[in-house]
C-alpha cells in the first residue's frame, strides 16, 4: 500500500475543508436555521415567531442557483444571486444572502447575508469587512431597488458572521455596529431615515452548546459543534429548540461532522510526517 506524502494529504485535506464549508452554508441557508438568526439579531423581527419568520423569508430575484440541488422540495434560500460584481472592484462571494418581508404596519423590505466565519483573526479586523459587505449590498442596489433620482427606495441591509472559534472574551457575545446620529451642534428637529446597515457579529465556540446565556449559542453551537455526534445534535435541536429537522438537515450535520473528523485525522497524518 502506498503512503500519501505530505502534499497529497494536505490537498485532501484542502479539500475537506471546501467541502465542510459547502455543507455548513447549506445548513445555515435552511429557512428553520435562518429564522433563529434573525429573531435574535434583526430587530424587525424580534416579536416574531419563529414561524412568522421562516414565512417572511422570501425569494423575490430570479433564482439562479439552487442551494440544494437536486428534484428534491427544499426548504433552503435560493434568492439572489451569491455573487456581487462592480466594475474594477473584483468580486465577493457572500455565504447566504436573501429577503425578509415585515409585515408590522407596513411591508418593508431587508436585504440580510450570513457569513460563516471560522477564522477570527485573519490578519485584519473582522468588523471591517462587515461593513464592507454592507457598504456592496447597498450600493448593488442602484438601478435594482431604486434609482438615482430617488434615494427613498434603498432597502437596509444585515451582515451578520457567525465566529465559530471567537475567542474566550468574545465567545459569549452578540455585538451590532449599526448608522446612529451625532449631533456636534445644535439641534435635529426632522426624523431622517439614517438607519440602513447593520453588522451583526455572534462570537461562539466549543462551549457554546453547553451555554444558556442565549438561546442562539445553544442553537448555533449544537449545530456547529464538534464533539457531539450527528444523532446527539439531531436530538438536540429537536428537543431542545423545537425544531423539525429536514431531510438535508440531517444529511448535512452527518456529512460535516464526518468532514470535520477527516479533517483532524489528515491534521494528525501531516503532523506525524512533519516530526518524521
Amino acid at each position: 500500500m502506498k503512503t500519501k506524502t505530505y502534499l497529497a494529504n494536505a490537498i485532501d485535506t484542502a479539500d475537506m475543508k471546501a467541502q465542510y464549508d459547502a455543507e455548513a452554508k447549506k445548513i445555515v441557508a435552511d429557512k428553520g436555521v435562518l429564522s433563529w438568526i434573525v429573531k435574535y439579531t434583526v430587530k424587525e423581527m424580534k416579536d416574531c415567531t419563529l414561524e412568522e419568520i421562516a414565512d417572511a423569508i422570501e425569494d423575490i430575484e430570479v433564482a439562479q442557483v439552487p442551494v440544494y440541488p437536486g428534484k428534491r422540495r427544499t426548504e433552503a434560500i435560493i434568492g439572489m444571486p451569491s455573487e456581487d460584481k462592480v466594475p474594477n472592484e473584483g468580486e465577493i462571494t457572500f455565504d447566504v444572502r436573501f429577503y425578509v418581508i415585515t409585515q408590522r404596519g407596513e411591508r418593508v423590505k431587508l436585504i440580510l447575508n450570513v457569513e460563516i466565519q471560522k477564522d477570527y483573526y485573519p490578519g485584519y479586523d473582522l468588523v471591517t469587512r462587515a461593513v464592507f459587505y454592507c457598504a456592496r449590498m447597498l450600493s448593488a442596489q442602484l438601478n435594482t431597488e431604486f434609482h438615482a433620482e430617488d434615494y427613498d427606495g434603498v432597502k437596509k441591509v444585515y451582515s451578520i458572521w457567525l465566529c465559530l472559534n471567537a475567542p474566550k472574551k468574545e465567545a459569549d457575545t452578540i455585538i451590532e455596529y449599526r448608522m446612529e446620529p451625532h449631533i456636534i451642534f445644535g439641534t435635529q428637529e426632522d426624523e431622517h431615515r439614517y438607519d440602513l446597515l447593520s453588522d451583526v457579529m455572534i462570537g461562539l465556540d466549543e462551549e457554546s452548546c453547553r451555554k444558556t446565556k442565549t438561546a442562539l449559542h445553544g442553537f448555533l453551537g449544537t449545530i456547529f459543534s464538534e464533539e457531539l455526534k450527528p444523532s446527539e445534535k439531531l436530538q438536540s435541536l429537536e428537543k431542545d429548540y423545537g425544531m423539525k429537522t429536514t431531510g438535508e438537515i440531517r444529511e448535512g450535520v452527518g456529512r460535516m461532522c464526518n468532514l470535520s473528523d477527516g479533517i483532524y485525522e489528515r491534521g494528525m497524518e501531516q503532523g506525524k510526517e512533519q516530526n518524521m
